[in-house]
């Protein structure tokens, strides 16, 4: 079900249905997925049931599928293979690093204040169990203050600091290689939420070396919805608790049966417990392979000059919310905005953006993915007008 090679950004304009009927600018939320992609799943889903998905030859085809998958992933990324492990969400990847790690008494983690409830939520629910302490992180405006922030609130009991590469309020994009060194330096565990980053600028892990790095499959990268996942240093493996554990776990699943040593396995996939959609995968390494046809400097270049232009032509009156760097994603405030602004912007122009109601005053987020074009920027500029001259 693949594209031929030479396949181009015009190209995968032409795949994606949403952005015939809509000025669809939401990737920063949920990625409209390439027709070739949804086709790549059912396929294999189909293909799945018709054959008999209980048949070891299933199986021997669910393994290569998601080694294809998982080599892929570690490409862009720029991580080992065996550091990659699958989940369904990043909430739920990023539940498994906090419930994982062995907290004691007294321990404490620093967490950013505009996080998205998956990297804020799970840390909170730790400290309402009495297991650690929350340690707040306000976003200082410039990344020489925000790190210098960052020195402060890191001390002695300091275990862990979690924070986004491309704050989802904003589009900000946060010094993640300083960062990473910073908790280093002082001996500290760094989990960074990529699932805004991945897809809409460039990830190397091995130059911003994390501990912990969280990605989603269905946002940037234009994957099924349930792919997503987290690459986990290898020599922080053991750090984290094998919570869940079941099925997958284990080198081999019928080792266990009759012994009370089990050979868990030493990769990040020892996580991917039990059964799962297999197929979704399979569509998500359609979507990276389309991804590496176009290239990713490509895709990266085409949609920050997207979001340049709409920030050069914004209405007047109408401000970013927010001035240092960003990628592809950019919030504004309409001042005297209605509440219902965002209804206004799709039924009346056809807009679909998302509202930022975390900021104060809140704003509506605009996301410019690989298939949309500088017809997608002006009608969300007159979109904007109107709303503005409302106000």
């Amino acid at each position: 079900m693949g594209k031929p090679l030479g396949y181009t950004l015009e190209d995968l304009r032409r795949d994606v249905p949403v952005v015939h009927r809509k000025i669809y600018l939401n990737t920063g939320t949920m990625g409209a997925s390439p027709e070739t992609v949804t086709a790549r799943f059912f396929t294999s889903y189909e293909q799945w049931q018709t054959e008999g998905a209980g048949w070891p030859e299933a199986y021997e085809r669910r393994r290569d599928g998601m080694a294809e998958v998982r080599r892929a992933m570690a490409r862009l990324l720029g991580a080992p293979e065996a550091a990659i492990a699958f989940a369904g969400n990043v909430t739920q990847a990023i539940n498994w690093i906090a419930h994982g790690i062995s907290f004691v008494d007294g321990d404490e983690v620093v967490v950013g204040l505009e996080e998205h409830p998956a990297n804020r939520y799970p840390w909170r629910a730790l400290e309402a169990m009495g297991r650690l302490r929350v340690v707040p992180w306000a976003m200082a405006p410039d990344d020489e203050a925000l790190l210098g922030d960052l020195a402060r609130l890191i001390g002695p009991r300091t275990r862990l600091v979690a924070v986004s590469h491309v704050l989802q309020t904003t589009g900000r994009v946060l010094p993640a290689r300083e960062i990473a060194a910073l908790c280093r330096e002082r001996g500290v565990l760094s989990l960074i939420d990529g699932a805004q980053a991945v897809g809409q600028v460039p990830v190397d892990l091995g130059l911003i070396a994390p501990d912990f790095y969280a990605f989603s499959g269905h946002k940037w990268l234009l994957g099924p919805v349930g792919t997503s996942g987290i690459a986990i240093r290898p020599d922080r493996l053991d750090l984290v608790g094998l919570l869940p554990a079941g099925s997958g776990s284990a080198l081999n699943d019928l080792a266990g049966r009759d012994a009370w040593e089990v050979p868990w396995r030493d990769q990040a996939r020892r996580f991917e417990v039990g059964t799962a959609n297999w197929p979704l995968y399979d569509g998500l390494a359609a979507a990276l392979a389309l991804r590496a046809q176009i290239g990713e400097a490509t895709i990266a270049a085409h949609q920050s000059r997207l979001c340049e232009a709409f920030v050069d032509g914004l209405p007047q009156g109408v401000e970013p919310a927010h001035a240092p760097v960003r990628a592809a994603m950019c919030t504004v405030r309409v001042p005297g905005a209605p509440a219902d602004a965002l209804e206004r912007l799709a039924a009346e122009h056809g807009v679909i953006a998302r509202g930022v109601g975390e900021l104060d005053p809140p704003g509506v987020r605009f996301s410019f993915g690989p298939y949309n074009n500088l017809d997608d920027v002006a009608g969300a500029h007159r979109a904007l007008a109107a709303l503005a001259a409302r106000g």
